[in-house]
């Protein structure tokens, strides 16, 4: 494998293209209205800030009490204060949600960070892409994200936010009890529950909700079906093959998604990760590039994952398959030891 030059004009264009959209923001920002993007002391009301009525810019959420609230939009960040006994869908969130002082609310949220802080009785279907916290908060429950509509896949795209790369199972808690946890596991058939769907006039159709995901549904650290799993490494800037495989995981009867992850590595952990394979040409593939890893159980699972990976094209260029011997410690190794700084 040859190691893969940086990509010096695909980089240059990226942040060409998020510097312009910096500048048309800026001067959009001159002709809005602030209290457009605030939704204020609201009780029992449905509200729905559809695409492109936000378009990248700050959400306010306060004082709301028995609301529908559906931001379907990519936003910048979004604060979320004081409201009760609401159902909220934040859409692709290209920074943080912080959730503070909210009890019995149910949402549904995409971002790059989640944080709460003085909650309780919460409960949260998350795409977050680093490993979300909670703070002075009680009897909190966690699903994986399972909400879709035609647009949603874009949006995630304007928010950078790569939906295989989920980490909504490996809460942070700055205020570990052991003998009464202050958080717990949703169950994931619950998480499509969380807001009502009518609600939101229309915007989002029942066909749109259940078409196939975007987003994967994994297990994180739920109990699997069977310990028998396979763990696949793609290289970096194969993001196209990751998907071609989730597709075909979230189609197959038996498999299970278990986790899935994006990440760079440091030197160590790399050689760690790679070292079965002894390939030094390898290693200089993926030193200082993001490396994704999807790991998926059931019975027989290598022998299939492996026939997929071949009718799809899926070779040694793209992606290596962990030997079986090596995919239980190096799988907990690459999803739970290797953590990203809080």
């Amino acid at each position: 494998v040859k190691p893969v030059p940086p990509t010096i004009s695909s980089s240059k264009a990226k942040a060409e293209a998020r510097a312009k959209a910096a500048a048309a923001r800026a001067e959009r920002r001159k002709l809005l209205n602030p209290d457009d993007f605030v939704i204020k002391n609201r009780k029992s009301e449905a509200i729905v800030k559809q695409e492109g009525s936000v378009a990248g810019e700050q959400i306010i959420i306060e004082e709301c009490q028995d609301c529908d609230i559906f931001l379907i939009d990519h936003i910048a960040t979004v604060f979320v204060d004081d409201c009760s006994n609401c159902r909220i869908f934040i859409g692709p969130v290209e920074s943080s949600v912080m959730v503070r002082t909210s009890t019995d609310c149910d949402m549904v949220i995409a971002c790059q960070q989640f944080r709460s802080r003085d909650c309780k009785d919460c409960r949260f279907a998350l795409l977050c892409t680093t490993q979300p916290s909670i703070e002075t908060s009680t009897n909190m429950q966690f699903a994986c994200f399972d909400f879709n509509y035609f647009s949603l896949r874009q949006q995630l795209e304007k928010a950078d936010l790569k939906f295989w790369n989920n980490k909504w199972w490996q809460i942070h808690d700055f205020n570990t009890n052991p003998d009464r946890p202050n958080w717990s596991l949703l169950p994931q058939q619950e998480a499509s529950k969380l807001v009502r769907l009518g609600a939101c006039d229309g915007f989002i159709s029942v066909d749109e909700a259940v078409m196939d995901r975007v987003v994967p549904v994994t297990l994180g650290c739920r109990p699997w079906p069977t310990q028998e799993s396979c763990f696949v490494i793609f290289l970096p800037r194969t993001e196209a093959r990751v998907e071609q495989l989730l597709v075909v995981a979230n189609r197959s009867e038996g498999w299970s998604i278990c986790r899935t992850r994006s990440t760079v590595l440091d030197d160590d952990k790399l050689k760690s990760l790679l070292a079965w394979a002894r390939e030094p040409k390898l290693l200089g593939a993926c030193k200082g590039r993001e490396v994704t890893g999807v790991q998926i159980c059931g019975h027989g699972i290598n022998n299939q994952v492996q026939e997929a990976l071949d009718t799809l094209g899926i070779d040694v260029k793209s992606a290596r398959m962990v030997p079986e011997r090596e995919t239980q410690a190096l799988g907990k190794a690459f999803f739970e030891t290797w953590r990203d700084d809080i």
